[in-house]
């Protein structure tokens, strides 16, 4: 009993101590803020993790049983994946087409569809409702129910062929639905792993809140430094150390993770759309990994709590006398952010595999994070050297700005660390985002170069119908809409078949001929399918060259503009079997479309984190800044001039930001190499942008350090401290 009254007693004065030091409300709030930071990132991660595991349940308990093929005894469904490309990428059709009335349909569909008729998960139907074209795939019998889904805002229908529309022998074969593999189609084609999402989210919201705690873990260090080493000589051991400064951090760290387990309560209720990226937040997921989310929140908890007592010096020291200097040692780090900058840049050759694929993200990632983590040792170090050329000089110049300050430098590396930690790694998080944001190949940035150049107004239309469907289609298209059957020559040139009107419409006579160059989509026809070489265009019948030597249908209009894509893919979905219509280059338009989902969540955590290290910056900035004041407060008795002030600032806040500054513009541009030989983009505009905002943080920082440190000491008197 007496034992836990001691303890509890030592919890108590941390307390006490904590209100009653100098800054406490600022650590209050900056602890209170870590705690939830780091909780809330952990919490981020672990509903990954559930999402990504209810997507795998969903997706099996849909999944084909595949049998051998459709004349198996087994076979009781056929099943053809398709899709229809979307501005923000592909759409999933499903056609399904019962062999057995009794065979049970998949999860989320109450009975199987009428022939020719669609069942719509809800996420496309409000989407295609938005567009006027609710019936594009045929009437709508119904909505796929979520247990069906792997998410909440999937883009799935599923569609019952009319008899005999399918040729069988291009479709799969199930005895049902619900196999120890996931689904091959919906979302999972176009979703990136697990793997990249833990990669994103890490780099992008776990370490800035690490950051943050960190630096709310050493604000006003001082004061605490002063009050363990007076522990010390009264005799306490490191355990009651170690109590005193839980008792001080454990009410902001409790309210911290108590905020958290609210934010997660609200989300449990029901589905939440997630802003920016517009993600549907599956509330069943979260439910069922509640004790994962709520653990995650406790052990963010007790790591704020642990580097709390690993960042204070409550060790054994050799006397009861505080220590004079910083124990922070910036070498080792700069030897480890040289070693980081190399995985980095050079990391496929390291582990010898090419700049493809999850293991060269993982690597890339390790280095990127390690090198911005050690980044800041790197400039104190710098700012270190000059700090003791600084002492030298002004001793000999007689200069007491210059003085002071070279020796607070010296003294005080850590703190310097902890000043310039949230500008380069803001730095690097912000090219990041900007490298991941416009990751593109050559084919997708010349693809969008011919969209914007023709637009819709030429189509290519691929699906695997007979020559009468064909035909079908060809004559109920739009008015002012024509087919041209599409193929190669034996010269390895392209040719086009069609009708008059349809050669009219190219600005080509009737009868055999070439096309005219001057028609801009014939030039981008010759680019993207015959090699560059000349177009020969032929008066025919585009069904029957269809069963010859074409290969798909190009679809023209007889006036400039965009073609009625929403119709044409109406009547597409009508005659054609899984029909594919795309724009020129759509394969590679499609690719980038699926880019701008990831590219959103880079952007939401991203700028999340960005958030967290400029709450960090000013926490830290305020602690300091205040500590600077009251160390050169007594300096306004000596020194009758303020200008001592904004010298000490300028070498101690504005030498070391500005390079931060530059230095994490230049390391980030280094470590962009190996993302920008994948297709990224990073100008020297936007560096320059970023090391003009830099120096702009660092001259605002310099003025309201020195103001501040000027106004403490017009108020300062000397006291028994």
């Amino acid at each position: 009993m007496t034992h836990t009254r001691t303890w509890l007693q030592l919890l108590r004065v941390g307390r006490a101590a904590g209100r009653g030091s100098a800054g406490g409300g600022i650590r209050f709030v900056s602890l209170l803020c870590a705690a939830f930071s780091l909780g809330l990132a952990a919490a981020v991660l672990v509903a990954g993790f559930a999402v990504y595991d209810g997507r795998e349940l969903r997706g099996s308990a849909r999944a084909p049983q595949y049998v051998s093929g459709p004349d198996s005894e087994d076979a009781a469904v056929l099943l053809r994946d398709a899709g229809d490309q979307a501005d923000d990428g592909q759409r999933s059709i499903v056609y399904v087409e019962p062999l057995d009335a009794a065979v049970v349909p998949p999860p989320g569909v109450g009975a199987w569809p009428a022939p020719g008729e669609v069942l719509l998960s809800p996420a496309l139907r409000a989407e295609l409702s938005s567009e006027g074209a609710l019936d594009r795939y045929g009437p709508v019998a119904g909505t796929i129910g979520p247990h069906g889904l792997e998410v909440p805002g999937e883009k799935l229908a599923y569609i019952r062929p009319p008899t005999g529309f399918m040729d069988r022998a291009g479709m799969t074969a199930a005895k049902g639905f619900g196999a120890a593999e996931r689904s091959t189609y919906g979302d999972r084609s176009s979703v990136p792993p697990l793997s990249a999402f833990v990669g994103l989210a890490a780099p992008m919201v776990l370490f800035p809140a690490l950051i943050l705690v960190v630096i709310a873990a050493r604000s006003g260090a001082a004061s605490r430094d002063r009050r363990m080493a007076l522990l010390r000589a009264l005799g306490a051991g490191a355990r009651a150390r170690a109590l005193v400064n839980i008792g001080e951090a454990a009410l902001p760290v409790a309210l911290g993770a108590a905020s958290v387990c609210a934010v997660i309560a609200c989300a449990m209720p029901a589905d939440l759309t997630v802003p920016v990226v517009d993600f549907t937040l599956p509330s069943a997921d979260l439910r069922r990994w509640a004790p994962a989310l709520v653990a995650a929140v406790v052990v963010a908890s007790v790591v704020v709590l642990a580097i709390v007592l690993l960042l204070h010096r409550t060790g054994r020291d050799s006397g009861p006398r505080p220590a004079t200097k910083s124990r922070f040692t910036a070498r080792p780090l700069v030897w480890l952010c040289l070693v980081f900058l190399l995985v980095a840049t050079r990391g496929a050759d390291l582990i010898g595999n090419s700049a493809t694929g999850p293991m060269w993200r993982l690597v890339y990632t390790v280095g990127v994070v390690g090198t911005l983590a050690t980044l800041p040792a790197l400039v104190s170090a710098l700012v270190l050297a000059a700090g003791r050329a600084l002492v030298g000089w002004a001793n000999s110049r007689g200069r007491p700005g210059a003085l002071v300050a070279g020796r607070w430098t010296v003294s005080h590396p850590g703190v310097t660390a902890r000043l310039v930690a949230a500008v380069v790694i803001a730095i690097g998080l912000i090219t990041q985002i900007q490298l991941n944001a416009s990751l593109l190949s050559d084919p997708m940035v010349a693809a969008r170069a011919a969209h914007e150049r023709v637009g819709d107004s030429v189509l290519t239309v691929t699906s695997s119908a007979r020559q009468d469907q064909n035909r079908a289609f060809a004559e109920a298209l739009p008015s002012g809409t024509h087919a041209l059957a599409m193929g190669p020559t034996d010269e390895g040139g392209l040719l086009l078949t069609g009708d008059c009107p349809a050669l009219s419409a190219v600005g080509a006579a009737c009868g055999p001929g070439k096309g005219d160059a001057a028609d801009a989509r014939i030039g981008e026809l010759a680019a993207w399918f015959g090699g560059g070489q000349a177009v020969t265009l032929r008066e025919g019948d585009p069904a029957t060259a269809m069963e010859k030597e074409a290969e798909q249908l190009v679809l023209v209009g007889a006036a400039p503009g965009d073609l009625p894509v929403a119709e044409v893919k109406r009547t597409a979905y009508r005659h054609l079997p899984a029909p594919q219509i795309m724009p020129i280059g759509g394969e590679w338009l499609g690719g980038a479309a699926e880019l701008v989902k990831p590219a959103a969540w880079t952007l939401l955590l991203g700028f999340a984190g960005i958030a967290l290290l400029a709450f960090a910056a000013a926490v830290n900035n305020l602690g300091e800044f205040l500590r600077f004041g009251r160390s050169l407060a007594p300096l306004n008795v000596l020194v009758a001039k303020p200008g001592v002030f904004y010298v000490s600032a300028g070498w101690t806040i504005l030498l070391p930001l500005t390079v931060a500054g530059a230095l994490g513009v230049v390391v980030s541009a280094w470590l962009s190499a190996p993302m920008t030989a994948k297709g990224a983009v990073l100008t020297d505009s936007f560096l320059a942008a970023l090391l003009i905002l830099a120096g702009t943080l660092a001259v605002i920082s310099w003025a309201w350090g020195a103001r501040t440190a000027h106004h403490l000491a017009d108020r300062w008197r000397p006291a028994a401290d």
